[in-house]
């Protein structure tokens, strides 16, 4: 056991001896994520909040049944922006805004009972208060406004969300129009025949052209009906609701593709200890192939690590220096540690099995980048998943950088806990395991 410990303790400091003295590498690994943080979170702090719609998943819970639900869903329906589901009593308030906090819809709606008459009642007083003598009614009305609630998936980025929230607030304040129009229409020609019937007689077209149609208009100072946005989190506070910026979104994702890198040293290190042969030397070694896996992968494990705070750091002090956000953790850093760690040993574990399998170097690099970019685009790192096409975010679930990824959303977006990630904790350390698992076998044969 103890010429096993001194084994792991001798490979975990050869490796960084090694990774020291490659200094290129070692700029890579922590300047190019950095640069990647920045850049990124710089320019679409500034694009995602001016641009951004696409097919998103709707859910429309209409408990009103009325003529208010009606008018939304034609007009969503006939957007082309929206996959629209409505769905009536299956789905309850809380339940619907628990699956758009998960992530299975994009954006909610909520109508409650009895919204539609009370729109159609108010709008006939107000049209009603315009047909008075009394120039008093001008006074705005005393009741609150009705509200058609939304909420957002908060991993949906903040451009996207500006452009359904104006829409949805035009497509409200279109409705409310249109009723108070079709109730001017019912009224008033019963008050012109009021008002031609009180004042005109044999003198007709005299008091026509000398007489004004008195319609006192009430001056409008809120709205009937306002759609308010809130949040998607069922044991959120309304008040203390926070829009999630685009420095939450891309610290996380482009701190994972930085992480992933680590691939190329690691595979590279393996390739250049089998080039001069190295590597068969060591495993004659009884024991030591077991001890130089779990030295590597400690010794990668804390780079990996240091990258990480270095990352998390620009997001939390450097980027508000230069006009963003400030990252926030929302008490969650401890998890997020957790989240880099595995996907660090993911992969350290890929790099493993691909330094053993590779024919070369040069080998080696082409798989290790290739694949790192296509984890990283069909991951959501580059375009969100949920704007991708239906079959792309089906091929999504294969990347690990999407369940990295994902885990940070539900972090630091969805309010969530280490409990609530365990399945990407899982399914990383299982895929960490698969190749650790392949490279010992290969590692056996040799």
């Amino acid at each position: 056991m103890l010429l096993l410990w001194q084994q792991f303790f001798a490979f975990f400091v050869k490796e960084l001896q090694l990774l020291r003295r490659d200094r290129g590498a070692l700029l890579i690994l922590f300047l190019m994520p950095v640069a990647l943080v920045v850049i990124v979170s710089l320019v679409q702090d500034n694009i995602l909040k001016v641009t951004g719609s696409r097919t998103v998943k709707l859910l429309v819970v209409d408990h009103d049944h009325g003529y208010l639900g009606q008018q939304l869903l034609h007009q969503l329906e006939t957007s082309d922006s929206f996959q629209v589901t409505c769905v009536a009593e299956t789905v309850n308030y809380p339940d619907a805004k628990f699956e758009v906090s998960t992530g299975q819809w994009q954006v909610g709606i909520y109508l409650p009972p009895g919204v539609s008459q009370q729109l159609e009642q108010r709008a006939m007083a107000m049209v009603r208060a315009g047909f008075t003598d009394d120039v008093s009614a001008k006074a705005p009305p005393t009741k609150p406004p009705l509200t058609v609630e939304y909420f957002f998936d908060p991993a949906v980025q903040g451009g996207l969300q500006a452009g359904i929230s104006g829409m949805l607030q035009q497509l409200v304040a279109r409705a409310t129009l249109m009723k108070q129009l079709n109730a001017l229409q019912k009224m008033l020609p019963a008050y012109i025949e009021r008002q031609v019937t009180a004042q005109l007689g044999p003198m007709y077209a005299q008091v026509l052209a000398n007489s004004e149609l008195g319609i006192n208009v009430p001056e409008l100072t809120q709205p009937i009906v306002q759609a308010v946005q809130i949040s998607a989190a069922p044991a959120a506070s309304n008040a203390d609701f926070v829009q999630p910026t685009s420095v939450q979104h891309n610290v996380p994702a482009w701190s994972l593709f930085g992480i992933f890198f680590i691939i190329l040293p690691v595979s590279a290190a393996i390739l250049q200890e089998r080039s001069l042969g190295v590597f068969p030397r060591i495993l004659i070694i009884p024991g030591s192939g077991f001890a130089m896996l779990c030295g590597r992968l400690l010794a990668y494990l804390l780079v990996c690590l240091v990258q990480l705070c270095l990352m998390l750091g620009v997001g939390y002090f450097v980027l508000p220096l230069l006009g963003t956000d400030v990252l926030q953790f929302n008490g969650q850093l401890g998890a997020l540690i957790v989240v880099a760690l595995a996907a660090a040993l993911t992969a350290s574990g890929f790099g493993l099995l691909l330094g053993i399998v590779a024919r070369s170097e040069q080998q080696a690099i082409m798989i290790a980048a290739v694949s790192i970019v296509i984890a990283a685009a069909l991951g959501g790192i580059m375009v969100p998943v949920y704007m991708m096409p239906a079959g792309m975010q089906q091929l999504s679930i294969i990347s690990p950088l999407g369940w990295g990824l994902d885990a940070c959303q539900v972090l630091l977006l969805r309010s969530g806990t280490l409990r609530d990630i365990l399945p990407q904790l899982l399914t990383m350390m299982g895929c960490f395991a698969g190749c650790m698992l392949l490279s010992w076998r290969k590692i056996i044969k040799l």
